[in-house]
């Protein structure tokens, strides 16, 4: 097997300028760019650009996947981790999870990337829905939701390097139960069961009221004087519209500073999390099994019940269902060929006796005989009973 390496950028809070693409363009010489996307794949070689210097320059996140175990993402939060000290402390202790600030300015990267050995775990496909997730755990971060930490925690922590019976698992955010399903997408991208997540939210309060920002934005619009709203309406008209509610929004942001989001300590390892979700796993795989169970036995009794009706109307009609076995046959192909033999089959079976044997029988050879090269539509009505 070749080896495959898909590298892939976005901007979310605005596209990229001129100046911006023109250095994004220097960093590969055949990847397809865009004021909102960079995306590259290679079958041999690999990528060389300056990632950092990306998300410094318009990328707010960055996914590279491999098909040889190495898969790594990045964030870029221009305004920092909106968390104490103390409270990042635990989440950042292992290499594979790691905050570089910048030289200047509160804002920084924020990098998770466990090793795995070649092959230690599946490969995955559609790896645009990845960067939605992703995308969806960095509006978390901003919006200082620890619980995207503990996410991102996991993800850098199951680890070929590291010891899942002594990697101890730190505070678990409150609310961790009603994760929002885009981000928890992520742990599949890591080689993680969803259902991890599940596991560690057992016996953890839910989480703490938060205020909605469609509130924030009510109370921002409303603050602002007339003067300045005409200006921002003149900039909206006049700029980039994406920039302008970029800037507003981390405005509003920072006018809102978060109170640290509450935890539980829980003292769990890795193993323990993940073991509690393989059963988790197998009791969904049980009752996905009996649903299905349940399903084929409803579609199955539903089948039988218009398989009867049908053959009501044969037994008042059989001369109109004659025609019909006829016409199907006649319309080609294997699964008309089976649909054919199946109506006289049904019709023999509603007539009965001997004269629902031999009228279906009659039809039968009237069919093979106006279709004497077609072994599919023979074999058919040889199923059924229906051709010596």
């Amino acid at each position: 097997m070749s080896e495959y390496q898909y590298v892939a950028f976005r901007a979310i809070d605005r596209p990229l300028d001129d100046k911006q693409l023109a250095f994004a363009e220097k960093q590969s010489s055949h990847s397809e760019l865009s004021p909102r996307e960079m995306s590259v794949e290679y079958n041999f070689g690999s990528f060389r650009g300056d990632v950092d210097g990306l998300l410094r320059r318009g990328f707010d996140v960055h996914l590279n996947y491999t098909n040889y175990g190495s898969r790594e993402v990045k964030i870029r939060l221009p305004s920092g981790l909106p968390f104490s000290q103390a409270t990042l402390k635990p989440f950042l202790t292992m290499d594979g999870l790691t905050w570089k600030k910048d030289t200047k300015g509160n804002g920084g990267i924020l990098k998770a990337f466990p090793f795995h050995d070649s092959g230690a775990i599946e490969q995955v496909w559609e790896l645009d829905e990845y960067l939605d997730s992703l995308e969806k755990v960095r509006d978390q971060l901003i919006e200082g939701d620890l619980r995207a930490m503990y996410l991102l925690w996991l993800c850098a922590a199951y680890d070929d390097n590291q010891d899942p019976e002594e990697t101890i698992e730190p505070p678990v955010p409150h609310g961790l139960v009603k994760m929002p399903s885009e981000s928890v997408d992520l742990l599949m991208f890591f080689g993680l069961d969803p259902l991890i997540l599940k596991a560690a939210a057992d016996g953890v309060p839910g989480a703490p009221a938060q205020r909605e920002r469609k509130e924030l934005i009510q109370e921002f619009s409303q603050s602002i004087s007339e003067a300045r709203a005409r200006a921002l309406l003149q900039r909206v008209l006049e700029e980039d519209t994406d920039s302008v509610r970029a800037e507003l929004l981390a405005e509003i942001r920072d006018a809102n500073p978060n109170i640290d989001w509450p935890t539980s300590k829980q003292g769990r390892t890795l193993d323990a999390l993940m073991t509690e979700a393989d059963r988790l796993r197998a009791v969904e795989n049980d009752r996905e099994k009996k649903r299905d169970q349940a399903k084929a036995k409803r579609d199955a009794a539903k089948a039988e019940k218009e398989r009867q009706d049908r053959m009501a109307q044969m037994k008042s009609s059989p001369q109109s269902w004659l025609a019909k076995a006829e016409q199907t046959a006649a319309s080609g192909g294997i699964k008309n060929y089976k649909a054919a033999a199946e109506i006289l089959a049904d019709l023999r079976e509603a007539i009965g006796g001997k004269k629902g044997e031999q009228l279906a029988h009659n039809c039968a050879q009237k069919i093979a005989k106006a279709h004497p090269t077609l072994t599919q539509l023979k074999s058919s009505l040889k199923k059924q009973g229906l051709l010596d």
